[in-house]
C-alpha cells in the first residue's frame, strides 16, 4: 500500500470533449416531454420536424416501462462560428473541416428506479471494429455511420442500445441561452486562455451559452490555489468531472425554472429541432413516456461513471486501453445487472477537494492522486480560513457509503460531516495539517470507522426546533447553495 503524493501519475485522454453536449439532449427531452402538457396535437407537429436516421437492426427492442439505453453522439461541427472571438476560441470549418464524434455517451434511463446512469467513452479507446474486421479507435466507427458505432459498442461491451441521438455544440450553446443560463459553483477562481473562460471570484456564477461552452470544452483549465495559477493535472478526466457537474446543475436549473412555461418550452424545442437527429424508432409515445421520467429525475438521481483506462501506444499512435476487469461492474449497470445495494466504486463517487492546510499545491496533488485511483474529482480550491487539522469529509444525504470508501483511501484518520445541502458532488474532502496523502489501495473497511449511523432523536416538546448536530470544531464552513 503506498501513498500517492506530488509524484503520483495521472491518466490523460487526448483530444476528447466527453459529455460536453449531454445537457443538450437532456433539455430537449425535458422540453419535448413537458410539451405534452401543452396539447398532444402541438407535440405531434413539433415531433414531425425532428430529423431522423435509420439504424437498421442495430437497435434493440425493449417493452414500454423497462430501462432503456440511449446512445448520444456529439459532433464537433463548427458551422455556428461566425465571429473572430468565437473563431479564436473554437476554430472554424476552415481550420477544422467536417465533423467527428468527439462525444460518445450511453445514458440508461430506469423508470422503475426513477434514476439515470451515464457513461462516456473516450474517442481514443482501442476497440474491435466488427464492420471493418480489425481493431482501432472507437471514433473510427462513427466515421462509418451511426449503425457501425452502435454495433461496435454492443460487440465490445455487451451493452444493448435502444435509441440514438446525435447533436452538435451549436445546439448546446443555443439551448443554454434559451434556458436562461446555468448556475455553476466555482470553489476557486478559474481560467482557460484558449477557450476564453475567466471566473475571477469563487462562488456561484450564471454561465451563458458561450461561457458554458468555454467551460465544458476547456482543455487548459487552471485554478487559483494558495495564490498561484495551477493547471489541472488530471487532464481529460478532470474535464469529464467538471462536465458531469455541469450536467447536474443544468438539469436542476431547468426543472426549478419551470419548463411548463409554453414560451420557454417552445424556444427549447425549436433549438432542438435545428440541432438534434434521432433514430426513426423514437415515437411520440416514447417522448410522452419520458415526461414522467424527467418530472421525477433530480440531479441526485443522475449517476455518472468513468471507464478505467491506461495510456498505450499502437503502431506509434497514442491510444487508451480498457482495464477490462475493473470495467465489468460499470458495464453490468448498462446491461441491466445492477450491483448490490450499497456497493460503491471510486468511479461512481464525485468529490471536490479543498486545501485546508495552506500547504502549497496540496489540493492539486490530492486531486491527481484521487483521479489516479478512479474517483471523479469535480474541482479543487482553498478552504477559508486555512488551519484545519484533521481531514474532513463532508457528504450529502444518502452518501455515507461513498464517504466511507473515500476515507479508506485517505492516509490517516478523518472527520465526517453530513451536509444535506451539498449539491453538484457527493463529497467534499478538505485536507488539513494531519493529512498525509492518498492511498492507491484502500485500507480494509473494518479498519476505518464509517460515518456514525443516525440515531433516533428523543421526542422534543411541541414547538421545539429540531436539534442540530455540531460539526467538528475545525471543520470548514459549508458551501453556499447556488
Amino acid at each position: 500500500m503506498s501513498a500517492v503524493g506530488a509524484g503520483g501519475g495521472t491518466i490523460r485522454y487526448r483530444r476528447t470533449w466527453p459529455q460536453r453536449l449531454l445537457i443538450t439532449f437532456n433539455c430537449l427531452l425535458i422540453a419535448l416531454s413537458l410539451a405534452a402538457a401543452s396539447g398532444v396535437g402541438y407535440l405531434y407537429v413539433k415531433y414531425e420536424q425532428l430529423p431522423r436516421v435509420s439504424l437498421g437492426d442495430a437497435l434493440r427492442d425493449e417493452p414500454p416501462g423497462e430501462p432503456e439505453n440511449w446512445l448520444l453522439v456529439g459532433s464537433d461541427s463548427r458551422e455556428f462560428v461566425d465571429d473572430d472571438t468565437a473563431r479564436e476560441s473554437f476554430g472554424d470549418t476552415g481550420i477544422v473541416g467536417g465533423q467527428r464524434a468527439d462525444t460518445i455517451i450511453v445514458v440508461r434511463l430506469d423508470p422503475a428506479a426513477q434514476k439515470a446512469d451515464m457513461l462516456s467513452f473516450p474517442r481514443d479507446l482501442w476497440v474491435e471494429h466488427p464492420h471493418l474486421g480489425r481493431s482501432g479507435r472507437i471514433n473510427e466507427a462513427f466515421m462509418a455511420g451511426p449503425e457501425a458505432l452502435v454495433t461496435t459498442i454492443t460487440h465490445n461491451f455487451g451493452i444493448p442500445i435502444h435509441h440514438y441521438a446525435e447533436i452538435d455544440f451549436a445546439g448546446f450553446k443555443a439551448l443554454v441561452d434559451a434556458a436562461g443560463g446555468v448556475t455553476m459553483y466555482f470553489p476557486s477562481p478559474a481560467t482557460d486562455a484558449v477557450t476564453g473562460l475567466l471566473v475571477r471570484e469563487p462562488g456561484c456564477h450564471v454561465l451563458d451559452g458561450f461561457q458554458a461552452l468555454a467551460f465544458v470544452r476547456s482543455r487548459n483549465y487552471q485554478v487559483l490555489e494558495d495564490g498561484r495559477w495551477r493547471t489541472d493535472p488530471t487532464g481529460d478526466l478532470g474535464r469529464i468531472n467538471r462536465q458531469q457537474d455541469f450536467v447536474r446543475r443544468a438539469l436542476r436549473d431547468a426543472i426549478s425554472r419551470g419548463l411548463t412555461n409554453p414560451a420557454k418550452v417552445n424556444r427549447l424545442i425549436n433549438v432542438g429541432i435545428n440541432h438534434v437527429t434521432i433514430d426513426d424508432r423514437v415515437g411520440v409515445d416514447d417522448i410522452r413516456r419520458l415526461a414522467g421520467h424527467f418530472r421525477n429525475l433530480t440531479p441526485d438521481r443522475l449517476e455518472s461513471h468513468t471507464l478505467p483506462v491506461d495510456n498505450a501506444r499502437v503502431g506509434g499512435a497514442s491510444v487508451l486501453r480498457l482495464r477490462a476487469g475493473e470495467a465489468q461492474p460499470i458495464f453490468d449497470i448498462f446491461r441491466g445487472l445492477r450491483p448490490e445495494p450499497g456497493a460503491v466504486t471510486p468511479s461512481s463517487v464525485r468529490v471536490r477537494v479543498l486545501n485546508g492546510s495552506g500547504r502549497s499545491g496540496e489540493a492539486t496533488r490530492t486531486s491527481r492522486g484521487l483521479t489516479a485511483v478512479g474517483f471523479n474529482v469535480a474541482g479543487v480550491g482553498d478552504a477559508r480560513p486555512f488551519g484545519v487539522e484533521r481531514p474532513v469529509i463532508r457528504f450529502g444525504a444518502g452518501q455515507a457509503a461513498k464517504a466511507h470508501l473515500l476515507a479508506r483511501h485517505v492516509d490517516g484518520p478523518v472527520e465526517y460531516v453530513e451536509d444535506p445541502s451539498l449539491t453538484g458532488v457527493d463529497l467534499v474532502l478538505t485536507t488539513g495539517s494531519a493529512f498525509d496523502g492518498v492511498l492507491d489501495t484502500p485500507r480494509p473497511a473494518e479498519e476505518v470507522p464509517a460515518p456514525a449511523a443516525e440515531a433516533a432523536p428523543p421526542e422534543a416538546p411541541p414547538g421545539a426546533p429540531p436539534p442540530e448536530e455540531a460539526p467538528p470544531e475545525d471543520a470548514p464552513p459549508p458551501e453556499p447553495e447556488c
